[in-house]
């Protein structure tokens, strides 16, 4: 445990070092700009409505994937890339929970800074609209996300240098276009994960809400099935980094 903590706390450094927080805060203030200049002068519901319009999609969409995408990519990629992942696999530790470390503190970064960005948006729609409705789903979807999306990105930036680069074409292509297109694919989609759990947390009838079941598709709302499907994801992709980092015992590289 002292082993796995460690490794935690020094990649949590790693991820957020330098400039990157002071970047990625930035972009996690866009959702609540967006509340804020596009509620002036609507009532509670028109607000409440808005909200589900733009800063949500805007935080799931663009926000989160991006935050986990550079942190989740970085957890194991840089370390392999400057050749100071070879100094961590020389300790007698279960390559697992090397793994699962990273992906431990990658999930907390990108979390924490994506749940900033949420709860700013909601902190906007209750100055607007008198209301913190959305807050506990919100920070509860983003989680649930945050974790599917890092444990993509955390083997993904282990496999390629290009990961930042595959990683957007995802995103852009693929989550943003071809699982709008096909319903049928958004079972397959990492930030419907989240939304389901948003959905199935907000009180029913809560105006703008109704608008999201097209988002969702075919998945049913629930925060249970969203955590399940989560950690499912995560302790796959654990298993594939371990399984690659055996592969770097084995080849040496």
């Amino acid at each position: 445990m002292r082993a796995f903590l460690a490794i935690v706390r020094v990649t949590l450094r790693q991820v957020i070092g330098g400039r990157r927080w002071i970047i990625l805060g930035l972009v996690a203030l866009l959702p609540a700009i967006v509340m804020w200049l596009s509620s002036a002068n609507l009532n509670e519901a028109n607000s409440i409505a808005r909200y589900h319009d733009a800063p949500l999609v805007i935080l799931f969409i663009i926000v989160l994937p991006l935050v986990a995408l550079v942190l989740g990519s970085s957890a194991l990629g840089d370390e392999r890339r400057d050749g100071t992942l070879s100094f961590l696999l020389l300790r007698p530790l279960p390559r697992w929970t090397i793994v699962a470390a990273k992906f431990t503190a990658s999930w907390l970064a990108a979390t924490a800074i994506s749940c900033v960005a949420g709860i700013l948006a909601s902190a906007a729609l209750a100055a607007r609209a008198g209301t913190w409705v959305t807050l506990v789903p919100t920070v509860v979807g983003v989680a649930v996300s945050a974790a599917c999306y890092t444990a993509v990105f955390l083997v993904l930036g282990h496999i390629t240098s290009r990961a930042v680069l595959v990683g957007l074409v995802y995103l852009f292509v693929w989550e943003s276009g071809i699982s709008f297109a096909a319903p049928a694919l958004a079972n397959v989609s990492l930030f419907r994960v989240g939304l389901t759990a948003y959905v199935g947390l907000v009180p029913a009838g809560t105006p703008g809400v109704a608008a999201l079941d097209e988002v969702l598709g075919l998945l049913v709302p629930g925060a249970g099935g969203a955590v399940a499907k989560a950690v499912g994801i995560s302790i796959v992709c654990i298993a594939i980094g371990a399984v690659l980092l055996k592969r770097m015992d084995a080849t040496g590289e």
